[in-house]
C-alpha cells in the first residue's frame, strides 16, 4: 500500500489517509490472535504522516456478548445425543450458514447431569438447525447454555424466520444488569400487516 502511495504522489495524486479495513480475528477458543496493540504501533511506525482507518469491530465486540440458551429437551440413541434447546438458527446464525465454532459453557455446572458429547439443536425443524456439535458436557433438562463470542453475530445476524420472535437483549455491567431491547411476541410479528377486505 506505502509503495502505491509512493507512485501517485509521483505522479501528483495526494493520498491523505490509508482504510486498512478489519479482518482482526477474534478468539473463539484456543486460535492465536494477533496483539492489537503491538499492530497498531507497527503501522504507525511505517506510515509517517498519513491518517490511518482501522475497522476492528468482531475484534472489539465479538467476545463482548453471549446468548443464552435453555436446554427443553435430551434425547440420545445408539449414535448421537441431542439435546433439544430454545435458540435456534435463527437466533445465532454462524454455526448454521459457515459451521462455525462458538464455545458453550454451563451457566452453572450440572454435577448430576448427564455426561455425553452432545449436539446442541434447535426447534425449528430443519437438518441445519444447530448451534454446536459434539460438545462434551453433562447436561439437564433445564439447564442454561452460554454461547460464546455472540457479540457481534447474534442480534445483529438474527432474524425471524419460521415466524420466530427475537430475543431480549440485556446489557450487563460489573454486578448490573438492564433490559436494552425486550423480546419480541408472536403479536409484534403481526402488527404491520393488514387483512385485506373485499
Amino acid at each position: 500500500m506505502l509503495a502505491l502511495v509512493s507512485q501517485l504522489q509521483s505522479k501528483g495524486i495526494e493520498i491523505a489517509h490509508l482504510d486498512l479495513g478489519g479482518g482482526i480475528g477474534i478468539k473463539y477458543d484456543d486460535e492465536q490472535t494477533i496483539d492489537i496493540a503491538t499492530y497498531v504501533s507497527s503501522v504507525l511506525d511505517k506510515v509517517g504522516d498519513l491518517e490511518i482507518i482501522l475497522e476492528p469491530g468482531r475484534a472489539i465486540v465479538g467476545n463482548a456478548g453471549v446468548f443464552v440458551t435453555k436446554v427443553e429437551f435430551l434425547k440420545q440413541n445408539s449414535e448421537h445425543s441431542f439435546a433439544i434447546i430454545d435458540g435456534a438458527m435463527n437466533d445465532l446464525l454462524r454455526p448454521a450458514f459457515y459451521n462455525a465454532y462458538h464455545k458453550v459453557l454451563p451457566v452453572n455446572e450440572n454435577t448430576k447431569g448427564i455426561d455425553a458429547n452432545w449436539d446442541l439443536v434447535g426447534p425449528i425443524c430443519e437438518t441445519g438447525d444447530f448451534l454446536a456439535k459434539n460438545r462434551k458436557l453433562s447436561l439437564s433438562e433445564g439447564d442454561f447454555l452460554a454461547f460464546m463470542s455472540a457479540g457481534a453475530y447474534g442480534f445483529t445476524m438474527s432474524s425471524n424466520y419460521n415466524s420466530r420472535p427475537r430475543v431480549a437483549e440485556v446489557m450487563v455491567s460489573n454486578d448490573t444488569h438492564t433490559l436494552v431491547r425486550e423480546r419480541e411476541t408472536i403479536q409484534d410479528l403481526f402488527n404491520k400487516e393488514y387483512i385485506i377486505n373485499d
